[in-house]
């Protein structure tokens, strides 16, 4: 039988070619949001006790709290590479959940990864292996030499010219179907449309639809 490919590993080996840093991280974080049906995602360069925002999506005030809070209470943890999940608010409110992923990069920890959702409990445990699994892209993007102002590496410019819109809602739409094991009722529902309309999109982008036996285990390498 033959293995389902898995889109996380496919998006690496596509995106690590990419030459300008924060391009390739906030084009990971628009992915990672995609995936976890979070509200907001940014990455933070961590130098000693500093923490420095990289790269973001839907990134506001309570989020910049958030992370940094996080940062200060759980650093032990995250710099031991482990990551820290609050599936429900705090005391003293902020996102009804959230996560902080550490990012290594020669065996210490560079960055972190922060995710947060308006809905409570939003990772599983799966979930919570596949936001590690972006560890060597961001680790990446984080190590390049940031380009001076202005300038645009050509390697990502050509990168973007030859990636269409339709493009990326088709790997969007991938990962939505991966994650669900493509029940098509299911992610209609995800993404607020009727499964008419998830079909014509799959018949759009040339995808054949797969027949995945319900309750499949989800391999995480």
């Amino acid at each position: 039988m033959k293995k389902t490919p898995d889109l996380i590993d496919q998006f690496t080996n596509l995106v690590l070619g990419a030459d300008e840093p924060q391009r390739l991280a906030e084009r990971t974080v628009e992915i990672i949001l995609s995936l976890t049906h979070g509200r907001c995602a940014a990455v933070f360069r961590i130098d000693g006790d500093r923490m420095t925002l990289f790269a973001s999506r839907g990134l506001d005030q309570a989020a910049l709290d958030a992370a940094h809070a996080d940062w200060k209470a759980h650093a032990a943890t995250l710099a031991g590479g482990e990551m820290f999940y609050a599936p429900t608010a705090p005391a003293g409110g902020g996102p009804e959940a959230r996560a902080a992923v550490p990012i290594r990069g020669d065996d210490q920890v560079v960055g972190i990864l922060y995710v947060d959702s308006a809905e409570p409990h939003f990772l599983d445990a799966g979930d919570c292996q596949r936001l590690v699994k972006f560890n060597r892209i961001l680790a990446r993007a984080l190590a390049a030499p940031v380009a001076p102002a202005g300038e645009r590496p050509r390697g990502w410019e050509r990168y973007l010219e030859r990636t269409s819109v339709d493009d990326m809602e088709r790997e969007r739409l991938l990962l939505l179907l991966e994650r669900n094991e493509w029940n098509i009722a299911r992610v209609a529902r995800l993404m607020q449309v009727t499964r008419r309309t998830v079909y014509l999109r799959l018949a759009r982008y040339g995808v054949p639809r797969e027949h995945v036996r319900k309750g499949r285990p989800v391999s995480v390498r």
